[in-house]
């Protein structure tokens, strides 16, 4: 009878948890990690206008090797030949040189904002 009353006393940890239970951050936590004091960074556009227009020209370009692939016929020499170079072009070519343009000019250019580190210190 006394193990009985000892055993329905005694907690188990599940009913008694010495820490939260769910895995996400508690909100006092989450504000700890927001400081006042952390630099905003303002939005930029990832893409200029000369970025753009780059590939639109590439996205033309590939138009025009579907439209001409679409228009010769089968075996000829349009569609085996000048429709696959203008694809490969317009595909790895000037796109990835339009989404590339202006890369090093930014890196150089830009403005450093210095990351906090874990302790808050700059």
């Amino acid at each position: 009878m006394a193990n009985q009353t000892a055993t329905q006393t005694r907690q188990t940890p599940r009913q008694t948890p010495s820490r939260p239970v769910s895995g996400r951050p508690t909100p006092g936590r989450a504000r700890a990690k927001q400081g006042e004091n952390t630099p905003v960074r303002p939005f930029q556009m990832p893409f200029d206008a000369k970025n753009m227009r780059i590939i639109a020209l590439g996205i033309a370009v590939i138009v025009i090797g579907y439209v001409v692939m679409y228009v010769s016929p089968v075996m000829s020499d349009m569609a085996l030949t000048v429709s696959p170079i203008l694809l490969l072009l317009g595909y790895c070519v000037i796109v990835p040189m339009g989404i590339m343009a202006g890369v090093r000019r930014k890196r150089s250019s830009g403005t450093e904002i210095a990351e906090p580190t874990t302790n808050g210190v700059a």
